[in-house]
């Protein structure tokens, strides 16, 4: 296959509502626990990466549809010695929700959840290639949008689950709800587990163990997790590097590109560049 070493190239899309567009080469890279905002849709060109959620597993090869639904917890890791070359967009969900209410798929405002983590459709793995190249090389703002609306409302028609319930979106006690809530607003603390289990009320242990149960992750990964989030928005608005790694915790800006680029499969950098609307390589 010859892929070679590991590269990214990640811009943002204003024609496609504000979407993040990916086309990487990852060799020796492995994603930990982590869930997104957004609806990541991807395609894998060469190799294969195995791709596993809370509910399911599966290997994603060339040819095959990846999806990951907003705020499902997944993981990944080379499924190829050589491992993996693929192209992603992550969609906001409210973008999604508009499309099915527009062509009467909706499920009562709330998400529709889709098949996932992998599966095989040639048609909808053609209409995402051709609406990633589109994007890529400047198409019309008409056709990346007419092309998109074409990928949901496929998507909509052969692979949403509007019963299904993932996971970690049921029921949270509010326990959990209040150590979650505090982790997020105080990123940059130095929290300790006496602190959060004062917060949410519980026994250190059951704290633990609740919080694991709930929300598959323990409350140090979550808010590891929560920190990248963060990072991520402030770099969309343009925030300096160094910057966004004091504002969110991150010892210094080696740690967060470290942190950074685990989870969300690029640099701060390129994610940065993206806004400016440079196309970074690297």
């Amino acid at each position: 296959m010859g892929m070679g070493e590991n590269h990214v190239k990640v811009w943002r899309a204003a024609d496609l509502y504000d979407a993040e567009l990916l086309r990487g080469v990852y060799v020796r890279h492995s994603y930990p626990w982590h869930a997104h905002e957004d609806v990541c849709l991807g395609l894998v060109i060469e190799g294969a990466i195995d791709l596993q959620t809370r509910g399911r597993t599966g290997i994603a090869e060339r040819g095959s549809f990846v999806l990951i639904n907003s705020e499902e917890l997944h993981r990944g890791q080379p499924a190829d010695p050589q491992g993996w070359r693929c192209r992603t967009i992550h969609i906001h969900p409210d973008f999604i929700r508009r499309t099915a209410d527009d062509i009467g798929r909706g499920v009562g405002g709330t998400d529709t959840v889709f098949r996932g983590p992998t599966f095989q459709d040639a048609e909808l793995a053609s209409l995402l290639l051709r609406l990633h190249l589109c994007s890529e090389t400047g198409g019309s703002s008409l056709d990346q949008q007419s092309q998109i609306v074409a990928v949901i409302a496929h998507l909509l028609a052969r692979h949403a689950e509007p019963c299904l319930t993932l996971p970690n979106q049921g029921w949270e006690p509010i326990a959990i709800r209040r150590a979650r809530a505090y982790l997020d607003e105080h990123l940059s603390d130095k929290t300790t587990l006496d602190d959060l289990a004062a917060v949410a009320g519980l026994p250190p242990f059951r704290l633990l163990r609740a919080f694991r149960r709930s929300l598959g992750l323990t409350p140090h990964a979550y808010q590891v997790q929560a920190r990248v989030r963060t990072a991520h928005r402030l770099l969309r608005v343009g925030s300096p590097l160094a910057d966004v790694a004091a504002a969110v915790g991150f010892s210094d800006q080696a740690h967060m590109t470290r942190v950074f680029k685990g989870i969300m499969g690029a640099t701060p950098g390129q994610y940065r560049n993206a806004v400016r609307g440079e196309l970074d390589l690297g």
